[in-house]
C-alpha cells in the first residue's frame, strides 16, 4: 500500500515499531544510526548468546524489513550534509529524540523544509516524545514505566494491597508507535491538497489514556475513582488458577454471557463438580451485583475447584467445542504453538545473514485482498546499505512525487476546516469498544461516520448499566456513558437488520454513499446478510472494508466467542503482567481494544492512500490477538531463538534498577495513596538518585556499585529505595529526582489525569454537552498534526437519531416511505 514512499527512522525504542509498521505496509524505511549502531544493539539477550550489535535479540525483533546507515548526526557536519540528502529523497522523517535535539544539530524540521528542492511534495516530520513538544513537561524525561505510571493504567493495575503495576514489556510504545503511524498517514494524505508536509507531535504519555477505555472521562461525570482489583474485575473474579496456570474466565452477567455460563455448568455437572443449586440457578437473571458476599464466594468456590483440576488446554479446547467464554494466559512457547495462528500463517521464519540462526517473527498485523502486509526481510546489520544508499544519492537519487489521483473513483475528499478527510464517508457496523476507537480517528479529522445500530439488538455498551430496575425508563439506551464517550462526532441510523428490508437499506447506502465500510462482528455475520466484501467489492470495486474480530475472519478457531479480555490473554499480555509467581493479571481493561484500533487506523489509511492512487478497493482483515502478538514480537523472537519464555517481572527491568513504583506519602488531604515511578538507566542517573536522597553511602556500598550489582541484589535495593521514598510527597520528589536527570512520575489516578496540567496544554480533554448525560470529557488521540488539528464537536449520539435525515438527505426517502419504515419495525 506504501510502496513509492521513503521513511528515515532515527527512533530509539520509543519509535521502532512506528517504524516497522510502515515497512510492513510497504515504504522503504532507512534505519539511521549512529556509528556502532542503536544504543539498543547491546541490550541482551543475544543471538548464540554471543554479544555484537548483530545479534541483540530485542533490536532484532523490533527492527525486520529496515535499511541501516550510520551517520554521526551529532558530531560530524559530513553526515548532516549526507542526512540532507537523503532527507530530499524521503517523504518522512521518524524520530525520538528529546524535544530541540534535532534543531540544535541544525537538522530540525524548518531547517530540514527550506533546504527541500522546489519540486519536493513535502516532508512529514513525526517526533515520538515521552510528553510532546510542548507543555509543562515537554523537557522530562521518561521511557515506557513513567509514561504508563503517569497515564493512568498502572494505578488500576495489581492488587489493591501491593504497588500499582506495568506490564513487563514496553506497552507506552506499542500504542504510541501505531498512533504514529496514524499520524503520519493522515499527513502524507494531506499533502496533496496542502502542497505541503507538517509536523506529527506524539506523546506517549497522552496516547496511555487511551488504555483506559474512557476511564479519565467516566470519573468527570461520576467521581468513582476506581481501585486496583487484582485478579477481580469488579466484584467478580476473571483470572483463575488450573493445573498447569491461570486462565481467564469472568463469572459476570448480562446477555451476551448467558449461553457461556450456561454452557460452563453443564461442562462441570459433566465431571461431577456441579452442585444442585448450580445447576437450578437461573443465569438469564443472574447479577453478582445482586448477591451477598457469601453467595459470591460460595459460587467462586465451586468454579474455583473446577478450574483448578483441568489443565489450560483441556479447558480451552472444550471452551471452543462448547462457546464458552474462556482463554488461556498463554506463553510464548503456547503462543508459537497456537493452532488458529498457525493455521493464518502469522509466524515468518527469517534466517538473519551471518548470525547461523532460523527466527519465528509474527509476520503481520492485518490481511488485505490485494496489497501485500507484512515482513519484508530481516532486520539489517549495522550500516549494512551504506554503500548501497550511497551510490544511490551519488547516482540518481530517488525523487518524491505526489502520486496522480486516479480519474475513475468517486473519493472526493478534501482538507478543510474540520480536518484532513473532511467528504470521506464511513459506514461503520459492529458493538463494542474496539471499532468505534478505530473510526474515531477518522472522525477526529473531519469524516463523515454514519453507525448501523437497533434498539432490537443494542450495543452492549448502550445496556452496561441497564438493571432490572431501570430498564424500562425512555431514555435508557442513552445514559450509557462508555458509549458516549467512545462515538463523538458520529451518526446513529437504526436498522434493524434482522429485516431484509433493513439490509437492503444498508446495501443502498453502500452502493450509492460510502467509501468505506467498518465492521467488528463475529465471523459470517456479514456473510449471512450478503454483506460480506465479495458481495460488496463485486458491486463496488473502490470500496474500502475493514473487518475487525478477536481471531481474523478465517481459521478453526474463527469463530471462538471472546473480548478483549480473552484476546489479552491469548495473545500473551496477562502472562507478562504481574508479579512473579503470582497470577497473570494482564494490564488494566481491555489492552487488545485499545491496541488493534490504531492498526485498524493504519491499514484504512494507507489503503484509502492506495485507493487514491489506482482507483482499487480492498477488503481488510484485523485480528485484535494479532495485532497484540505483534505487538509482543520480542517474546516470540527470543523463544524462538532458543527457547527462552519469558516471565512477568512485576515493575522490574532487565536494563536498569532501580526501576519501580514505590510509596510516598499519602495524600492526607485527599486520603488517598501515592505512588512515585522511578527509573535509574544508568550508573550516573544512580549517583544523582543517592544525591537526592542523601544516601551517599549507596553509591559505596559494593551492592549497589554497578547497574550488575544492583540487578543482582535487586530485591535489597528495592526495599531501600521504598523506605526513602515513603518519608516524600510524591509531587516534589518527582520534581527533585527530574531535576538532576533521573526518570521520575506519578502513579496518575483518573482525577490526577483530568487535572493534569499536561494534558491540559495538549488540550486532551474536550467538553461537550449530552442531551442525557449533561457535559462529558471527550478525549483527543496523543498526536496533533502542526497544520490540520482536527477536533471533536459533538456528543456521542442518541439511538436512531439521525434517522430520518439520513434516509431523506442521502437515500432520497419521503417522509411517508419514512414513517412507514418506523411503523413496520424497520428503522428501530
Amino acid at each position: 500500500m506504501l510502496s513509492g514512499y521513503r521513511v528515515l527512522d532515527l527512533t530509539d525504542e520509543r519509535g521502532f515499531l512506528a517504524g516497522r509498521v510502515l515497512a510492513d505496509l510497504g515504504a522503504d524505511v532507512v534505519k539511521i544510526e549512529p556509528p556502532g549502531g542503536d544504543a539498543e544493539r547491546r541490550r541482551g539477550p543475544f543471538v548464540a548468546g554471543i554479544e555484537a550489535p548483530e545479534r541483540s535479540l530485542p533490536w532484532l525483533a523490533a527492527n525486520p524489513g529496515k535499511r541501516s546507515m550510520l551517520l554521526d548526526l551529532a558530531a560530524s557536519d559530513a553526515d548532516r550534509d549526507t542526512f540532507r540528502q537523503l532527507v530530499a529523497s524521503a517523504d518522512v522523517v521518524l524520530e525520538s529524540f528529546a524535544p530541540g535535539t534535532m534543531e540544535g544539530w541544525g537538522i530540525g524540521r524548518s531547517a530540514l523544509e527550506a533546504g527541500l528542492p522546489d519540486e519536493h511534495p513535502g516532508l512529514v516530520y513525526c517526533a515520538i516524545t515521552p510528553f510532546g513538544q510542548h507543555g509543562p513537561y515537554a523537557g522530562r524525561s521518561a521511557h515506557d514505566l513513567i509514561c504508563v505510571a503517569m497515564g493512568g493504567n498502572a494505578f488500576m493495575t495489581g492488587d489493591p494491597a501491593r504497588p500499582p503495576l506495568r506490564s513487563s514489556l514496553p506497552t507506552a510504545y506499542m500504542h504510541a508507535g501505531p498512533e504514529a503511524v496514524v499520524g503520519i498517514l493522515l499527513a502524507l494524505y494531506a499533502r496533496r491538497d496542502l502542497g505541503r508536509g507538517q509536523g506529527v507531535d506524539v506523546s506517549a504519555h497522552e496516547c496511555q489514556l487511551a488504555t483506559l477505555i474512557t476511564g479519565a472521562g467516566q470519573y468527570a461525570l461520576t467521581g468513582r475513582l476506581g481501585q486496583r482489583s487484582g485478579y477481580r474485575t469488579g466484584r467478580t473474579r476473571e483470572i483463575w488458577r488450573c493445573k498447569d496456570g491461570f486462565v481467564s474466565y469472568g463469572l459476570r452477567g448480562g446477555p451476551a454471557r448467558v449461553g457461556s455460563l450456561v454452557a460452563s455448568v453443564e461442562y462441570m455437572a459433566e465431571s461431577a463438580m456441579a452442585p444442585a443449586w448450580l445447576q437450578e440457578m437461573d443465569w438469564a437473571s443472574y447479577s453478582p451485583l445482586t448477591l451477598s458476599d457469601d453467595e459470591l464466594d460460595r459460587l467462586e468456590e465451586v468454579f474455583a475447584a473446577f478450574f483448578a483440576s483441568k489443565s489450560m488446554r483441556e479447558l480451552y479446547e472444550q471452551a471452543l467445542a462448547r462457546s464458552i467464554l474462556l482463554a488461556p494466559c498463554n506463553n510464548a512457547r503456547e503462543i508459537l504453538e497456537q493452532p488458529q495462528l498457525r493455521s493464518r500463517d502469522l509466524f515468518v521464519r527469517v534466517e538473519p545473514p551471518g548470525l547461523d540462526a532460523v527466527l519465528e517473527y509474527p509476520g503481520f498485523f492485518a490481511r488485505s485482498s490485494r496489497c501485500e502486509i507484512g515482513l519484508r526481510g530481516p532486520a539489517p546489520r549495522p550500516g549494512e546499505h551504506d554503500a548501497e544508499l550511497r551510490a544511490e544519492l551519488a547516482g540518481q537519487p530517488r525523487r518524491p512525487s505526489e502520486p496522480v489521483p486516479d480519474d475513475r473513483i468517486r473519493l472526493a475528499t478534501h482538507v478543510g476546516e474540520r480536518g484532513v478527510l473532511e467528504g470521506l464517508k464511513v459506514l461503520e457496523l459492529g458493538s463494542g469498544a474496539a471499532g468505534p476507537v478505530a473510526t474515531r480517528y477518522l472522525v477526529e479529522q473531519g469524516a463523515h461516520v454514519i453507525r448501523i445500530e437497533s434498539a432490537k439488538r443494542p450495543d452492549f455498551l448502550r445496556i452496561m448499566h441497564v438493571t432490572k430496575d431501570n430498564r424500562d425508563e425512555p431514555d435508557i439506551f442513552e445514559r450509557a456513558p462508555m458509549f458516549a464517550l467512545l462515538n463523538p462526532d458520529k451518526q446513529s441510523l437504526a436498522i434493524n437488520m434482522k429485516q431484509p428490508e433493513g439490509r437492503a437499506l444498508v446495501l443502498r447506502l453502500i452502493d450509492e454513499w460510502a467509501d468505506v465500510v467498518t465492521e467488528n462482528f463475529a465471523p459470517g455475520v456479514m456473510e449471512r446478510w450478503g454483506l460480506d466484501y465479495p458481495v460488496l467489492g463485486a458491486r463496488r470495486p473502490d470500496l474500502v472494508m475493514v473487518s475487525g474480530c478477536l481471531f481474523g475472519q478465517t481459521g478453526p478457531q474463527r469463530s471462538y466467542p471472546g473480548f478483549g479480555g480473552q484476546g489479552a490473554a491469548i495473545a500473551g499480555f496477562n502472562h507478562m503482567t504481574g508479579w512473579p509467581g503470582q497470577e497473570a493479571l494482564g494490564p488494566y481493561a481491555t489492552i487488545t481494544d485499545s491496541l488493534a484500533p490504531r492498526f485498524v487506523a493504519s491499514a484504512l489509511l494507507a489503503a484509502l492512500l492506495h485507493l487514491r492512487r489506482t482507483g482499487e478497493g480492498q477488503a481488510i482483515d484485523v485480528s485484535q490477538i494479532e495485532t497484540a502478538v505483534y505487538s509482543l514480537a520480542e517474546m516470540i523472537v527470543r523463544c524462538s531463538a532458543s527457547g527462552e519464555v519469558m516471565e512477568r517481572m512485576g515493575n522490574r527491568s532487565e536494563i536498569a534498577a532501580p526501576h519501580g513504583i514505590y510509596p510516598c506519602r499519602p495524600d492526607a488531604e485527599a486520603g488517598r495513596e501515592r505512588f512515585i515511578a522511578i527509573a535509574a538507566l544508568d550508573d550516573s542517573q544512580w549517583r544523582a538518585l543517592c544525591q537526592v536522597f542523601e544516601t551517599r553511602e549507596w553509591v559505596a556500598d559494593e551492592r549497589f556499585e554497578s547497574l550488575e550489582a544492583r540487578l543482582a541484589h535487586v530485591d535489597e535495593l528495592d526495599a531501600s529505595v521504598a523506605e526513602q521514598t515513603a518519608a516524600h510527597p510524591a509531587e516534589a520528589l518527582v520534581q527533585a529526582l527530574q531535576a538532576v536527570g533521573v526518570e521520575a512520575g506519578l502513579v496518575c489516578d483518573f482525577a490526577q489525569l483530568v487535572d493534569d496540567p499536561q494534558l491540559a496544554a495538549r488540550g486532551h480533554f474536550t467538553p461537550l454537552p449530552h442531551e442525557s448525560l449533561g457535559e462529558l470529557l471527550y478525549e483527543r488521540s496523543g498526536f496533533r498534526l502542526s497544520d490540520t488539528p482536527g477536533g471533536l464537536r459533538a456528543a456521542g449520539p442518541r439511538l436512531g437519531e439521525h434517522t430520518r435525515e439520513i434516509l431523506s438527505t442521502i437515500l432520497g426517502l419521503d417522509a411517508a416511505e419514512i414513517d412507514r419504515l418506523e411503523a413496520e419495525e424497520i428503522t428501530v
